[in-house]
């Protein structure tokens, strides 16, 4: 049985994916709504007006530059992760494997192709606009605060970027899929709702909703695409994962998330064509260097038959036994 046709099994009523992404979203406003509360009931035990105002003003900015808010942020996608993997099973009646690949498996080669071809392409590409325009990027001395930014960053994008794999390449891809019948329509429901998700980024208020939205709508379906190909996450998920890393303590855009801890920082003034290219230009490398390797082959990857209803077959009349 194949990643999509795994969706099949068990319960698979509309209302159960509404529930179970409602008990998720729900469950992870539980530590910022804490942590931004304990923030400003500390300026009004205190009588700090000034303060209070200037921290309602700008709450995104204490989570999205703030190695506490970091922390917050990340803990919100290990609850979202950890409410859709303990949830799953009940509403659905599903092994939870199912949401991982085809085989119902974790396949660790998977994940690590996917974080080492990324890897290269992610960290070559700012080091080839660092030596043709030498002027566009700072180097910031590593201090305690990047030390633990990194360490942080270690332990805890593999949840945030693997709960928006688990949900969006595997839950919610799988049941459009089953809905739609097409791959190729879950494929795009789930790009534009992923690219929708990062509305409230700091590089979409910095560069523009829609200078900024179809970016992440094309990484989405990046991910996607080799989320079908791969029969499963992982490959996706090491993508993801990488991609997250380097960019929150390596590489990062001025006005991105912790962009003022990262190691370089890269002066941006707008979003330019070469944003647009690097996803489509990557994806079709990957495809090209991995096709053999991993025995992709699109036609079959992209094919629908095992979503569609099975025909009732005829089965032959019954005779009777004489009972003994």
């Amino acid at each position: 049985m194949t990643f999509f046709e795994n969706a099949r099994e068990g319960k698979n009523h509309w209302l159960l994916y509404v529930a179970l992404i409602m008990i998720g979203y729900f469950l992870c406003q539980i530590p910022s709504t804490v942590y931004l509360v304990a923030i400003l009931m500390g300026d009004i035990l205190s009588h700090n007006r000034e303060a209070f105002e200037e921290k309602l003003q700008n709450l995104d900015t204490l989570l999205s530059s703030t190695i506490p808010g970091f922390v917050v942020i990340m803990l919100t996608f290990l609850i979202w992760m950890a409410a859709t993997w303990l949830f799953f099973k009940m509403l659905h009646k599903r092994e939870r494997m199912t949401l991982i690949s085809g085989e119902k498996t974790f396949r660790k080669s998977y994940f690590f192709w996917g974080t080492l071809i990324y890897a290269l392409f992610t960290i070559l590409i700012p080091v080839f606009d660092m030596i043709t325009a030498p002027d566009s990027y700072t180097v910031n001395s590593p201090d305690s605060q990047f030390y633990l930014l990194l360490s942080l960053a270690v332990v805890l994008t593999p949840f945030q970027t693997g709960c928006e794999e688990l949900i969006f390449r595997g839950y919610l891809m799988q049941g459009f899929g089953l809905c739609t019948k097409s791959k190729f329509w879950a494929l795009i429901i789930t790009s534009v709702m992923f690219g929708l998700l990062h509305s409230l980024n700091n590089e979409v208020i910095e560069y523009g909703f829609w200078k900024a939205i179809p970016i992440y709508v094309m990484v989405g379906l990046q991910l996607g695409f080799f989320a079908i190909l791969c029969d499963g996450i992982e490959f996706s998920w090491g993508i993801h994962f990488i991609n997250n890393l380097i960019c929150f303590v390596l590489f990062s855009n001025e006005g991105g998330t912790m962009s003022e801890f990262a190691f370089i920082q890269f002066k941006r003034e707008a979003v330019t064509v070469t944003d647009y290219i690097f996803p489509i230009a990557t994806t079709a490398l990957i495809y090209l260097i991995f096709r053999k390797k991993m025995g992709w082959d699109l036609r079959k990857a992209f094919d629908n038959s095992g979503l569609k209803p099975i025909s009732a077959s005829v089965t032959p009349p019954s005779t009777s036994t004489p009972e003994m």
